[in-house]
């Protein structure tokens, strides 16, 4: 934290700045005051905002999606603004030193304070693909240590960056975190942030980065081609950071995948769990080894859940046996309740959520109105350009998604089953002219 400079503004909007928090390569950050006296941090960001209506637009779509994102080990976005060329993002104020200069300062993490900033880290991860948004600048230097446990910084800001630039040929981020598809150019969603995520978690545990080199350039390349250094890092937290470094997005699991590994699948959302967990609770859940035999008939160890490519088998525990009859039992029951509650007004609402395309590699935000009588609505795409109608079918769980309008907006049949939570259901969509699910997603509405 320093003083404003002489060129700094003295106020953005409604808030009021007083001392600069930092800067990097997409803006400098300040401390400001909203009219009511609270802190907030205040991004001034380094683009010029194009006088194109459409670029604009987009910008503010963004943003929204961006403050769709659950407030779980995250910084929450506020408020954003285009005034004059420049715009700026306003959010919750972290008062704590990054995890990068905590682990320069004091050394690496190990043993419980490590696994907690893993859960951290992993649940905002979690709670930020779940809005359909892809932080893709995940870093040491954007998990900021509060008294509360880690809060994620600035994510979605590089897409907010991209939507201002007239090129998009140079991936915008961090180099020595960018996942080999990110440098290769491809096209990168939650993945990538998970790749980051595990480069995070070995900093942490190491003090250095797992492919280290003496310049940018042979750290990009070692990304590409060699394998990572994850030094004294073991247990089932090597495995899980290991399994997230897979050079193939489509072989890394998902950041709720991780979290019910660290957290050994707890009952509830799981985001929640990950928070309590990272907040210091003792009993959110936990991770736990299973004994297995590895090549060379040894036994060793390996989180007892299926990492995607690990190739193990799992021990089932006769409890788990237990628990799974008990889980189908109660999910059996409480899909007959939420299924009749959908067979009256129960899916009258606005829900909210985001989907995932699997084979454009995207995950985007989606919105459905449902309406007690007639047609219902929904929208969906990066800043819900898409819109359609959705009109009832013979079941109560089925409906047909036409009249669409939007750019690679497409008609089809939208499939709405039940979740865990009453107030949650899953969506699943299939383009009109295809039998395969083409996206599929989690909504929600408040309780």
């Amino acid at each position: 934290m320093s003083s404003l400079r002489p060129d700094d503004p003295r106020q953005l909007g409604d808030y009021r700045l007083t001392e600069r928090l930092g800067q990097g390569g997409q803006g400098v950050v300040f401390l400001g005051h909203t009219p009511q006296g609270a802190q907030v941090a205040v991004k001034l960001l380094h683009a010029s905002m194009s006088a194109d209506p459409e670029v604009r637009r987009r910008f503010m779509g963004e943003v929204e999606a961006v403050r769709r994102v659950a407030p779980f080990c995250t910084a929450q976005v506020l408020d954003a603004s285009l005034d004059g060329d420049r715009p700026y993002l306003v959010s919750e104020y972290v008062d704590g030193v990054s995890l990068r200069e905590h682990v320069i300062a004091k050394g690496p993490r190990s043993g419980g304070s490590l696994d907690r900033l893993a859960i951290g880290t992993a649940t905002a991860l979690g709670a930020i693909h779940r809005a359909g948004v892809v932080h893709r600048d995940f870093k040491p230097g954007n998990v900021l240590l509060s008294l509360d446990g880690p809060r994620v910084i600035d994510f979605g800001v590089s897409r907010l960056m991209d939507t201002t630039a007239s090129t998009n040929k140079v991936p915008i981020g961090t180099p020595a975190y960018l996942a080999p598809e990110r440098i290769k150019g491809e096209p990168a969603g939650p993945p990538a942030d998970l790749f980051a995520w595990a480069l995070t978690v070995a900093f942490t545990a190491t003090g250095r980065h797992a492919y280290t080199a003496d310049t940018y350039q042979e750290v990009l390349a070692r990304i590409l081609y060699g394998k990572p250094d994850l030094g004294r890092l073991g247990g089932p937290l090597r495995q899980i950071v290991d399994a997230c470094l897979a050079p193939d997005p489509g072989d890394r699991p998902d950041a709720e995948q991780v979290l019910r590994l660290l957290l050994d699948s707890p009952a509830g959302d799981v985001l929640s769990s990950g928070a309590r967990a990272a907040h210091g609770d003792p009993n959110p859940g936990t991770t736990e080894a299973a004994t297995v035999p590895d090549e060379s008939g040894q036994d060793t160890t390996a989180p007892d859940a299926a990492l995607p490519g690990a190739g193990r088998k799992r021990r089932i525990r006769p409890w788990q046996l237990g628990v799974a009859a008990i889980g189908l039992a109660m999910a059996v029951s409480g899909f007959v309740l939420w299924l009749r509650g959908a067979q009256s007004p129960g899916l009258t609402g606005t829900w909210t959520g985001s989907a995932e395309h699997p084979t454009a590699h995207r995950v985007f935000p989606v919105e459905i109105r449902m309406a007690q009588d007639g047609d219902s609505a929904m929208r969906w795409g990066a800043d819900l350009h898409c819109q359609g109608r959705l009109r009832r079918t013979g079941s109560a769980l089925v409906f047909t998604l036409d009249q669409v309008t939007g750019d690679q907006c497409y008609p089809g049949t939208v499939r709405v089953l039940p979740a865990a939570d009453a107030h949650q259901a899953v969506i699943k969509v299939t383009r009109q002219g295809e039998k395969d699910v083409t996206y599929s997603g989690t909504v929600s509405r408040p309780s």
